[in-house]
Formats: C-alpha cells, sequence, structure tokens
C-alpha cells in the first residue's frame, strides 16, 4: 500500500486532503459517503472537548452535492451547548466555498451513573457464522480493474444474501483497513460510521446496471462503539415505483447490537 492511501483523509488544520481510497462507485470524480460521514463523525466528537469525554450517540449526515475528491475545508460548531448534551453542526465545503456535505451530531457526555449493564436485558451475539466462516465479497469487481476506491479498502464477508446477485435483505461483516486520518489508528466510530453507509448495497433489491438507488442521507444512532475489527450489518430496502424509497440496518459487533442506521433512497433508472 502506497504511503499516500494509509488513510481516507490527511489533515491540515480545518482542511483535510482525500486520498484516492476515498473514491466512490457512482463517480470517478467523487467520494464514497462512507469517508465523508465519518470525518464529519470525527470532528464533530473532537471539537472543544473541554473537560468532558463525549459520546456520539446520533449522527444525520446529508450529501448536499456529490463530494469532489477535492481538498475541503470543515466548519464546526457547538449548536446547542452543555454539560451533558450538545449538539454540534459540521459542514464540509469544496475550493470554491460550496458546501457539498453537512452533519448533525448529538453527543452526549461520558459519565458514571452506577448502571449494573451484567443485569440489564440486552441483545446477544448476532446468530450468523463468524467472518472467519464466510467467504470474501470484491466490492470492486462491477468497476474498471485497478480502480483504487473505498471499497477496496473494506473486508467484506457477507453471512445472508449475496448484494447485487442474490437482491433482498441481507447481512454482512465489514472490516475497515485504514484510518480516516493519514497517520493515525482506527478508531472504532470509523469502522461504525463506515459500515453504516452499507445498507442500500447489503440489502439491494434492484440491480445496479439498471438502476440507481443513491442515498443522500444517512442517519446513525449508536448505544456503544464496535470491539474489534469486524462490524456486522444486517439490512433491509424497499423501494418504490414514485422514485423514493429507504435503506435500514442494524449495526452489531461480536458481542451483539451497537446501533441502527437508515437512509433515504433516490430511485431512478439509468
Amino acid at each position: 500500500m502506497s504511503e499516500q492511501l494509509k488513510g481516507l483523509f490527511h489533515r491540515e488544520g480545518d482542511r483535510f486532503v482525500p486520498t484516492e481510497a476515498c473514491r466512490g462507485p457512482w463517480d470517478p470524480a467523487a467520494m464514497h459517503g462512507g469517508p465523508p460521514t465519518a470525518l464529519m463523525g470525527r470532528l464533530a466528537l473532537e471539537h472543544e472537548p473541554a473537560d468532558s469525554d463525549w459520546f456520539m450517540s446520533r449522527l444525520t449526515s446529508e450529501l448536499l452535492r456529490p463530494v469532489p475528491l477535492e481538498p475541503l475545508h470543515a466548519r464546526v460548531e457547538i449548536r446547542r451547548p452543555g454539560r451533558r448534551l450538545q449538539l454540534v453542526d459540521v459542514s464540509l465545503h469544496a475550493p470554491d466555498g460550496t458546501e457539498v456535505s453537512a452533519a448533525r451530531v448529538l453527543r452526549v457526555a461520558v459519565a458514571d451513573n452506577g448502571l449494573n449493564e451484567a443485569a440489564l436485558p440486552v441483545a446477544g451475539p448476532p446468530k450468523v457464522a463468524p467472518p472467519e466462516r464466510c467467504d470474501s465479497y470484491d466490492l470492486t469487481a462491477r468497476h474498471e480493474p485497478g480502480t483504487v476506491m473505498f471499497s477496496g479498502f473494506v473486508d467484506v464477508r457477507p453471512t445472508e444474501g449475496g448484494f447485487f446477485e442474490n437482491p433482498g435483505p441481507g447481512s454482512s461483516w465489514f472490516r475497515l483497513r485504514i484510518p480516516t486520518f493519514v497517520g493515525e489508528d482506527i478508531h472504532p466510530l470509523d469502522r461504525a460510521c463506515t459500515t453504516a453507509d452499507f445498507p442500500n448495497a447489503v440489502s439491494s433489491v434492484l440491480t445496479a446496471d439498471e438502476h440507481l438507488f443513491i442515498n443522500p442521507d444517512l442517519t446513525i444512532h449508536l448505544h456503544r462503539l464496535p470491539v474489534g475489527e469486524w462490524v456486522l450489518l444486517s439490512a433491509r430496502s424497499h423501494v418504490r415505483r414514485s422514485g423514493y424509497g429507504t435503506a435500514a440496518g442494524v449495526l452489531w459487533d461480536r458481542d451483539g447490537q451497537i446501533g441502527t442506521a437508515v437512509q433515504s433512497l433516490l430511485v431512478a433508472r439509468r
């Protein structure tokens, strides 16, 4: 792996330079939705921490325009101040100043409330085969050989369904192989945010050759961060003849459920 591809973005103050690993499937000059979502999540989590550690409870990202493979300028603002709860707005701007993506993040101050988590009723481990017993799936196979794109930096192991070859509800394990920021470790939030952008692929009910089914938004709810390298996404898509739909998924790690992800879909003939 070349040095420039050892992460999704180079940090340069409030400027973030994407590597080719950010490239998406719909336009070779635009990003996959996962990298800018992970970028905005990390920026919101890290912004003005003061004396608190924060947990990202919810992120809603809006892909206002195709996010170009060009340096992005980020603006971060605490919209709702508070000691326990805060709303943080993040916006990403292209070199010409055009806003291309935005997110609103609800973050919660980390504080011990005395709960005995072991005594609480929770969903146990997912009832699917572990990633070691699942075959790999190459998300880049439909594209020009040698094309550098985000999907090539994610290990994918389907447990149910078969993406575009077997349309319908599905589940897949995902392992992000590079961090959001070059030179840093992969943060658990990187894994959660990037996996959360795949419901419409995991549960596709249409062939990509005949239709576009693009998500202009993504909402992630988390009740904990994933543990370990692998995150499981179980998803289902609903599309309508009128040109819209949704894709919704549940996020898991090996120990149990960690959150949910929902995308709105634009559905159109190619």
